[in-house]
Order: C-alpha cells, then sequence, then structure tokens
C-alpha cells in the first residue's frame, strides 16, 4: 500500500482534546491537525495521519477503548464516531498548507514551511520544514521541549567549537536542522524509517545543509566503531527509547549530554530506572502537554 497514508479523525469535547492528541501521537501518529467546530460547549475535529506501513485497525480498537475509559470517569466524548480515509501521499503537504504556519521556538529559532515568505525576525535562525510523512515540525510539544533545550544547551557550550551531534531517530530532520544552524561543528542524523529518510534529505536541501548534516538510513550501528558525540539526542517513545540508553551511554564523550523526549509524564520512572541502569544521570526535567524532555549525562 505504498504511495497512501491514512488518516483517523474524532470529534473530541473540549475537556478530553489534548488527552486524545496524546493517544494519537503514542499510537505512532505522523502528524496531527485539530479543527474548532462552531458548537456550544466548544467541540473540535481531531484528524491523526498514520504510515500505510502501519495496521490501523488496531489503532481504530484502542483508540474506542480509550474513549470509553475516558467516559467511563465521567468525561465528555462528544459523538464518539471514528472515521478512517486513505489519502495519496501527495496531498499531505496541501492538507497541511492550512494549518502549518511558522512558529517561533525559544529565543533564537523560528519554523516556517518553505511557502512562508516572510519576513522573519533578524535574530532568529530560520529552520524551513516540509511537511511530509514524518514526525516533526516544532508544534507538538516533545519536539518543542527538545529545541528549547537545545538552543539552551548550545547557547552555553564552551570553547570556540560547537559540539559534535548524534541525532537518533530524526524524522523530518528538524532537530538535526536546528543544531547545525545554532552551531554545532558537526551532525549526523539517523533514521531506520524509509520515509523519514527522504523528508529529512528533503529538508537538509530546503534549509542548505547538506554539507553540515550527515543523513543516514538506519540505526547506531551505522555509526564508526569507537565514534563519539558531545550532544546526543532522541525524540522517541518510551518503548524504544529505554533499550537504546547503553548504546547511547556508549556513544557519548566523557563530558557528553543527552536530550530525550517522546516520554509521557507517567513513564517517568521507568525511564529514570533504565537511565541509571545505563550508567546516566538524569537532571531535572522539563514537562509539557503531559510530555516530558530529559536531559542525562554519564554516571
Amino acid at each position: 500500500m505504498a504511495g497512501i497514508y491514512f488518516e483517523v479523525s474524532v470529534v473530541a469535547a473540549g475537556e478530553v482534546e489534548e488527552a486524545l492528541s496524546d493517544f494519537f501521537f503514542s499510537e505512532g501518529a505522523l502528524g496531527l491537525v485539530t479543527e474548532d467546530l462552531p458548537d456550544e460547549p466548544p467541540r473540535s475535529v481531531i484528524r491523526a495521519s498514520f504510515s500505510s506501513s502501519l495496521s490501523v485497525g488496531p489503532v481504530v480498537e484502542r483508540l474506542s477503548q480509550f474513549q470509553s475509559a475516558l467516559a467511563a470517569l465521567g468525561l465528555p466524548i462528544a459523538d464518539g464516531k471514528i472515521e478512517v480515509r486513505e489519502f495519496p501521499v501527495e496531498d499531505w503537504g496541501r492538507n497541511w498548507k492550512e494549518h502549518f504556519k511558522p512558529l517561533s521556538v525559544g529565543r533564537r529559532l523560528i519554523i516556517a514551511p518553505p511557502w512562508e515568505a516572510g519576513p522573519f525576525p533578524k535574530d532568529r535562525r530560520l529552520v524551513r520544514i516540509e511537511p511530509a510523512m514524518a514526525f516533526g515540525t516544532g508544534h507538538h510539544a516533545t519536539t518543542r521541549m527538545c529545541l528549547e533545550t537545545l538552543e539552551g544547551v548550545l547557547a552555553n557550550w564552551p570553547g570556540k567549537d560547537g559540539p559534535s551531534v548524534l541525532d537518533v531517530g530524526t524524522g523530518t530532520g528538524i532537530l538535526a536542522i536546528a543544531a547545525a544552524r545554532l552551531g554545532a561543528r558537526r551532525v549526523i542524523a539517523l533514521d531506520p524509517d524509509p520515509e523519514a529518510t527522504k523528508a529529512a534529505k528533503q529538508n537538509l536541501i530546503l534549509n542548505r545543509l547538506e554539507s553540515r548534516v550527515e543523513l543516514r538510513h538506519g540505526g547506531l550501528e551505522l555509526l564508526e566503531a569507537g565514534s563519539h558525540f558531545d550532544l546526543i539526542m532522541a525524540n522517541l517513545d518510551t518503548k524504544t527509547l529505554c533499550p537504546l540508553f547503553r548504546p547511547l551511554r556508549d556513544r557519548l564523550a566523557r563530558n557528553g549530554r543527552g536530550i530525550i523526549s517522546g516520554v509521557p509524564v507517567e513513564d517517568e520512572a521507568k525511564v529514570r530506572t533504565a537511565a541509571q541502569a545505563a550508567g546516566l544521570h538524569l537532571a531535572p526535567h522539563q514537562a509539557e502537554d503531559g510530555w516530558l524532555c530529559l536531559t542525562l549525562s554519564p554516571t
């Protein structure tokens, strides 16, 4: 079923919009659009996009069960109707154009799609992202927190040369591109998903950073033996992230730092236990919309 993506949509009452959005991202949604309805009480349509490589049937079943659980807690579920549609991949960008607007992040970054001509603030570094079948436009809390943390780390990086950076699970390449824009001297971006790799490559070309960010299709096994990085970023789900802590620890330089996100607040204890077992120290975290962003360092 190459060349298509699935859109799963549901009408949400205002009280459960955030919970349903988090559900979709935890299920592997590649992007999310929320459209307000002219209703009283307030309601919205949440449209989540999924790759054709994912079996959408189980997602719909779990969504129905999740709505039932919310209802059992006494929360309003609107009409509860779930719709699934198929779209050609080439329609993805067209559907996003109505919703993807320039976004200022932190003090120094602005994320914008290629069709936005500006002008943009001169004190911000421009990161252009073409919406595609890959996660990461800066609008979700996990990506936004990673960008803000990255900015803070690089702003206080010692010495004249910026750090060497590894971005694991790069998606659209947004974190890798931001790292290069903010002064990293070397960036390697990894992703095993061919759709993500294709999207990241297009965005590197769009930002004219093909020579500064090295994109590799695959995982940590593609790295040279003995290579280490001053800064490692991983915006991944808990299930994927926890087994990676030990190999990531092996790739961190002696005084290196890590930035991780994609972790729901309720998974914090699990993540901390896995990180500590791998020899990593986790600093106090940042939390937003029920998600965590954590910084780590070798113990």
